[in-house]
């Protein structure tokens, strides 16, 4: 059920909402969702945006009445049902008073590839659009939701592998200019990193970092930088505990075993979970 009133808060308004849980919608004045909420009982909820009009604690909530002029809801069943719509609403319309899941298109992957015509030759990756490395036949693991801590792994793999094998930066030119995406490349690599670093990225397995740890301190590079090392591998156990093994458990909750899902699924996988 899905009903339609004017901002102008008429004295039937609040008796006419159910109090149960819903998405509601404010729309301006060319019917553009500006803000989209949920709750668990939407006659409370919406019932504090008539009070804000006098409360000056409340600014948000004042100035998305002020610029809607129709507010719109809509019952679920459950929390969970408006959790879902609310967030599936958000992504599509991106409300300009919405922030958080509003940009799953900035949501990280990270990838490599391994030759089969050159095993020992490694291509790390991460990027927002996978599509275009999909096409160059780079394995991808994600949607992950931290930027920075994907970044920061990215950063600690590429500088721990060249302890391991060869940088190779003239490689790169071969994928050309790709948007939103990071890639080094790497010779004389062992092959055995590339299903230690799938079971890393699946959230299956960390066994990754204590190969590394065992091989880095055969190393006199990686000794004599033994500060920087130890920030690597800390980064990496933070991507893998926060962000690889949390969707590994979300998928496996909902019996998908995949090693990448869309941009745009990876909260309502989340939000199923509560």
């Amino acid at each position: 059920m899905k009903k339609v009133f004017d901002t102008k808060w008429g004295p039937d308004f609040i008796r006419s909402v159910p109090d149960c849980a819903g998405i509601y919608v404010f729309r301006n004045e060319q019917a553009v969702p500006i803000y989209v909420g949920k709750a668990k009982n939407l006659r409370r909820r919406l019932s504090q945006y008539r009070l804000a009009l006098a409360k000056k604690s409340q600014r948000k909530m004042r100035m998305i009445v002020r610029k809607a002029s129709t507010v719109e809801f809509e019952l679920c069943t459950s929390e969970t049902e408006a959790l879902l719509l609310e967030n599936q609403l958000i992504q599509k319309h991106r409300p300009m008073f919405n922030i958080a899941g509003a940009y799953a298109f900035l949501y990280p992957y990270l990838g490599f590839k391994m030759d089969p015509s050159s095993p020992r030759e490694l291509v790390l990756c991460c990027t927002t659009r996978p599509e275009a490395l999909e096409i160059h036949g780079f394995q991808l693991f994600g949607a992950f939701r931290s930027r920075e801590t994907v970044g920061l792994a990215f950063d600690a793999l590429a500088e721990l592998l060249t302890y391991i094998g060869h940088d190779d930066p003239s490689q790169r030119a071969a994928f050309g200019k790709l948007a939103y995406t990071r890639i080094s490349c790497f010779r004389q690599v062992d092959p055995e990193w590339g299903g230690l670093m799938t079971s890393f990225f699946r959230g299956e397995s960390g066994e990754v970092m204590n190969r590394l740890f065992t091989c880095l301190l055969e190393k006199p590079g990686a000794r004599r930088h033994a500060e920087q090392v130890q920030t690597h591998l800390r980064n990496l156990r933070s991507f893998f505990v926060s962000e690889a093994s949390r969707l590994r458990v979300a998928l496996n909750h909902h019996g998908r075993d995949v090693s990448m899902i869309p941009q745009e699924e990876r909260d309502g996988i989340f939000l199923a979970l509560t």
